[in-house]
């Protein structure tokens, strides 16, 4: 039987790589963007299906996941916004932040997990970063939600150890993505490192589904070489 993957942030670089990987491992993919126009190109592109939705509203959140069958949650939906101290981040930035980085998660997971634990079957991958618990790894606001992340990955495994579902998180490293465009810096963060690409991000997702389902890779630290652990520092090839 055909098992269903649902993939967030579907549009972005990690998305489509896991997107791809997952299709070609026979997987039918369910691909959530906000963007209605680039979830179809990428329907096009790989062979999945899309559904369109803003993850920080409950009740569309609701509406479009909560019906799906799904086996595997791959949620690596998130925005990173402007580099700025906590005690300069405006409002507005934080309540989007906020608003998609935290609440969105909680929306997707409430739509998915319980028809999990009905089924008694499900992997869950929640993508993260390493700033999440390293101060100076990132924007303070950014950070925080990361945290937050964290946090529900570990609840969220504690909450179901009586289940079969498993429930993983991948901290990251610097990947090779576009997205540090957001913090509106005049820095080439990507020219001379050797960063982690979205399919060797893929790649690792493959694996965590691959193992025996009774092997929860529950917290994987994913970096490129030349960084260290916590990410603060990064040398040049």
């Amino acid at each position: 039987m055909t098992e269903t993957a649902i993939v967030t942030g579907a549009t972005g670089g990690i998305g489509e790589a896991v997107t791809r990987r997952l299709v070609s491992e026979g997987f039918r993919v369910v691909a959530v963007g906000t963007r209605r126009a680039a979830l179809d190109a990428l329907c096009q592109r790989h062979g999945c299906e899309g559904i369109a939705v803003d993850i920080s509203d409950p009740a569309a959140v609701e509406a479009s996941l909560a019906a799906l069958t799904a086996d595997v949650l791959v949620h690596g939906a998130g925005i990173l916004g402007p580099n700025l101290p906590v005690h300069k981040t405006p409002p507005e930035t934080v309540a989007q932040l906020v608003s998609v980085n935290i609440t969105g998660m909680f929306n997707v997971l409430r739509a998915i997990v319980p028809g999990m634990v009905a089924r008694q079957h499900g992997t869950i991958v929640l993508l993260g970063s390493i700033c999440g618990n390293v101060a100076g790894a990132g924007p303070g606001a950014y950070s925080a939600t990361k945290a937050a992340m964290q946090s529900v990955a570990a609840n969220l495994r504690f909450e179901l150890q009586e289940t079969p579902v498993r429930v993983g998180e991948i901290r990251l490293g610097r990947v090779r993505t576009g997205i540090h465009g957001q913090l509106d810096m005049d820095v080439d963060f990507y020219d001379g490192y050797e960063c982690i690409l979205p399919d060797d991000v893929a790649s690792t997702i493959s694996h965590m589904l691959a193992t025996p389902p009774s092997v929860d890779l529950s917290t994987i630290e994913m970096m490129p070489t030349r960084q260290v652990i916590g990410g603060t520092r990064f040398s040049k090839t």
